[in-house]
């Protein structure tokens, strides 16, 4: 298994954070998300482990009114997070091991909780800036050694061990997704043993438009099951 520190993610968000940002699966998630918050409301929103900002650049595209704000384990992230959202709020933070004092009326943890070992801790300082809602989304399934070795992941969650862990820090869920059956299961396993250095390279034409087939495909994934896991809350 990678050490996880600060080092390893400077280094993992220059291999990883194009793929992160523009992948398939990756777009899809964000899709899914936008889907998830049509439903409600909020003016500031906190995303913890926002990596590069992508996501929350996004969110200022559609939301121009509401307030930015997020946080990384990595100094580097955090920096281009705010060059890319000159008009939000970043810092470097553990969320294991700290909170922000200020509330939150919306708090997203997207594909982060997998990668810190202390998750319980962690959900329960994201509970405390909580100001209403918090969503949550994971992959599910077994902790897959190449995940483990070339991303940083230390848990393989179930959805019910999400659920419980969830309720017991104190949310009440309201929404739950799950997604990526059968396709982007499939896309998951063949990409874990795909060459790592062929997945880091720059994106040319030739990927990008690989990378486009991918996505249009993963429209067919059925609304059934699937182990990317997508978890709305309101805080009790």
């Amino acid at each position: 298994m990678a050490i996880i520190n600060k080092e390893y993610y400077e280094e993992y968000w220059k291999n990883w954070g194009e793929l992160k940002s523009q992948g398939p699966a990756s777009r899809h998630v964000r899709r899914i998300i936008f889907s998830i918050l049509s439903k409600i409301r909020f003016s500031s929103i906190f995303d913890v482990g926002c990596g590069t900002g992508t996501f929350l650049q996004e969110i200022s595209k559609k939301y121009p009114s509401v307030k930015i704000h997020g946080s990384d384990f990595a100094d580097e992230s955090v920096d281009i997070a705010q060059k890319n959202n000159p008009g939000g709020h970043f810092l470097q933070l553990d969320i294991a091991q700290a909170s922000p004092s200020q509330k939150y009326e919306l708090v997203t943890c997207i594909d982060v909780l997998e990668h810190i070992q202390d998750d319980v801790k962690a959900l329960q300082n994201m509970h405390v800036m909580t100001g209403k809602y918090f969503l949550l989304i994971v992959p599910t399934g077994p902790l897959f050694h190449q995940e483990a070795q070339n991303v940083g992941h230390v848990h393989g969650f179930s959805k019910t061990e999400i659920n419980r862990k969830l309720e017991q820090v104190g949310f009440k869920i309201i929404k739950k997704i799950a997604w990526g059956f059968p396709l982007y299961i499939i896309y998951r396993r063949v990409i874990m043993n795909f060459p790592q250095q062929k997945l880091r390279k720059e994106t040319g034409f030739l990927k990008r438009l690989f990378s486009s087939i991918l996505y249009f495909l993963l429209f067919f994934n059925l609304p059934v099951w699937g182990d990317r896991y997508f978890v709305l809350c309101e805080k009790l």
